[in-house]
């Protein structure tokens, strides 16, 4: 008997997403508390099919190379030389330890890689890093971090915040970038996501906590970064529910000039998320087609 899916799936040829996720790998060389897929039986996908599939998307798209952990894969620089050859824009996101080694991210950027999503939940504190992602850390995250901006690809840094663990993550941002002059990345806040693997709903926070936790640490008016709300939300332009982008230095409007903020609830009610009904962000599924992100993971916890 089929399956009946509660969400929908697109041929490669009828994407409509502006970005599209592909979970290259389910392997990890972490275990963190906060994990959409933990399922690690997974197979790696396939790299041919996979480049079949997005070179027969209708339109230039941002792709998302994501995993697990996507530095797992040997053939990693080739799948990002294959991606560029299509050509799509394309984002690595990671969680950094194999960045710590400055010979592999010139190998990543050699092979085309221009924009990286880090995280970094622990900031540069291994007692949040061992608390939220069982790990000790920080070391190997700061020196992905320093080297992804020596080599100019540092675009963005995740960090989900955990009540009551890491509050103070944002300040220790700001002092850590000053500390090593870095002047221009997006510091992306978000709550904990109840999908997959994911900590007690009691270190769970809300849209309006975020606000005000980084309204206090970054010395900005709570009207300031809510009237942000209504805005666009670069770079598509297209108001999301839960989440939208805001500038530190109140004088700056240009993108990815200066420090930037992007704050995200990633839940409303139970699994309910910003990303439900997204007509944005895709994923590629285990079949070569396309689905809403948020449906695509919620439908199949525990399996792709």
């Amino acid at each position: 008997m089929s399956k009946i899916l509660n969400y929908y799936e697109l041929d490669p040829e009828n994407n409509h997403f502006d970005d599209v996720v592909i979970d290259v790998t389910h392997r990890c060389n972490m275990k963190c508390k906060n994990c959409y897929i933990p399922n690690r039986d997974v197979p790696d996908m396939n790299a041919d099919l996979m480049i079949d599939a997005i070179s027969r998307f209708p339109k230039k798209t941002t792709i998302r190379i994501i995993g697990a952990e996507p530095t797992m894969r040997k053939d990693l620089p080739e799948l990002i030389t294959r991606i560029k050859k299509v050509p799509h824009r394309m984002t690595l996101l990671t969680n950094g330890l194999r960045l710590s080694r400055i010979n592999y991210v010139q190998t990543l950027k050699d092979a085309g890689l221009r924009n990286l999503y880090l995280s970094m939940n622990g900031v540069d504190n291994d007692d949040w890093y061992e608390e939220i992602d069982e790990l000790r850390c920080a070391d190997k995250k700061i020196s992905a971090m320093l080297n992804a901006e020596k080599l100019n690809i540092l675009r963005d840094i995740g960090c989900i915040i955990v009540y009551g663990v890491n509050n103070d993550a944002p300040s220790r941002f700001i002092k850590l970038f000053k500390n090593n002059n870095i002047e221009n990345v997006c510091l992306r806040f978000k709550t904990i996501g109840q999908i997959g693997r994911h900590m007690d709903t009691a270190f769970q926070m809300g849209m309006d906590d975020l606000i005000h936790l980084v309204s206090k640490q970054f010395k900005l008016s709570v009207d300031y970064i809510k009237h942000w709300q209504d805005k666009w939300t670069f770079p598509g332009g297209k108001k999301e529910d839960d989440t939208f982008y805001f500038p530190i230095n109140e004088n700056n409007t240009r993108v990815y000039k200066g420090i930037w903020v992007k704050l995200t609830n990633w839940n409303s009610t139970g699994k309910d998320t910003v990303l439900s009904n997204s007509k944005r962000r895709g994923r590629l599924t285990e079949d070569f087609k396309v689905a809403p992100f948020f449906e695509h993971v919620t439908e199949n916890e525990g399996g792709y």
